[in-house]
């Protein structure tokens, strides 16, 4: 009798132990989803919790960006000085301790944007947009932070290139605008150009013969000078009869015209073509060392790019 309740109690021990066992597992892993599913806010999110986190931070004077609902480095930097002022370890990202500071109630998804679909528009994120703000921002039609947040900013320049190149101005980087900016975006390669291939290679072929061994700005500018000519009343309307006006460029009456360019020449080639002008309108440049025309040295000098001066 004694054997057997000791067994029953050791039996009824080893089952308590298990159960205890088993519901802490449970309750550990219970939390453990809880905090893998718990949002976090910060650079690249966006929506409507991005957007009052954004207003609370403006009403408290931490901000004085655009309620967009995009957090970009604008929202970060008002994040960090709030998390600072409060006591907070100012990452610039909303977790659950800064949110629960702002009296701000976080979600269980991620409230961040890419790109999708290879289109680009407000509210998307990373490296493509960045790669956007730049090429924007060079050829001067962006002024903002290059982030790689897709904000107002953003959407404003792009329409604004959209506009300059002949192209539908909704502020969406699809196919045809990306093709224009020479650029890359859903994973497949667009890097067309808004003229003629024929034009590209021609004015390739000017840049290398003209300005190879400049900075990579001046051969954009030897580029935009060629153009720039296009648009003027005062000499041809084409690429063509800009390059082969008599006496126009050295390299066409030295035979250097007929080099070919390397991809550096290229690029510049297309970054004017894309709208970037260095020489902010100038239509003649020259060599001040070599040049021996009287009336080419007597132009005023707008500005001087490497070995070159701009008029």
């Amino acid at each position: 009798m004694r054997n057997a309740l000791i067994f029953r109690t050791v039996v009824l021990a080893v089952v308590a132990v298990f159960v205890l066992c088993l519901c802490a597992t449970l309750f550990a892993g219970t939390e453990f989803a809880s905090s893998a599913q718990a949002e976090v806010l910060k650079q690249g999110s966006t929506g409507a919790t991005v957007k009052t986190i954004q207003q609370k931070l403006k009403n408290w004077g931490y901000y004085d960006g655009s309620v967009d609902g995009i957090f970009g480095s604008g929202t970060r930097s008002a994040v960090v000085y709030f998390q600072r002022t409060n006591g907070l370890s100012a990452d610039g990202i909303v977790g659950s301790a800064t949110a629960a500071a702002m009296g701000v109630s976080l979600g269980t998804s991620s409230g961040s944007s890419s790109t999708s679909s290879g289109v680009l528009k407000q509210g998307s994120s990373g490296e493509a947009v960045k790669t956007l703000q730049q090429k924007l921002k060079n050829w001067g039609y962006y002024s903002g932070s290059v982030d790689g947040v897709f904000g107002s900013g953003t959407k404003s320049a792009v329409m604004y290139f959209q506009r300059n190149n002949g192209l539908t101005a909704d502020g969406v980087v699809g196919t045809k605008t990306a093709a224009a900016l020479g650029m890359t975006i859903g994973g497949s390669s667009v890097s067309g150009s808004s003229s003629t291939s024929s034009d590209l290679a021609l004015l390739s072929r000017v840049v290398y013969g003209e300005a190879r061994g400049e900075s990579y700005t001046g051969q954009v500018a030897v580029a935009a000078v060629v153009l720039n000519r296009v648009k003027s009343s005062s000499f041809p309307n084409t690429i063509a009869g800009v390059v082969y006006q008599a006496g126009a460029f050295d390299c066409v009456a030295d035979g250097q015209i007929n080099l070919t360019p390397d991809s550096t020449a290229v690029k510049a080639a297309q970054d004017a073509l894309n709208g970037w002008d260095p020489t902010y309108g100038c239509l003649f440049y020259y060599n001040p060392k070599t040049a021996t025309s009287a009336w080419m040295l007597s132009r005023p000098v707008k500005l001087v790019i490497g070995d070159h001066n701009f008029c």
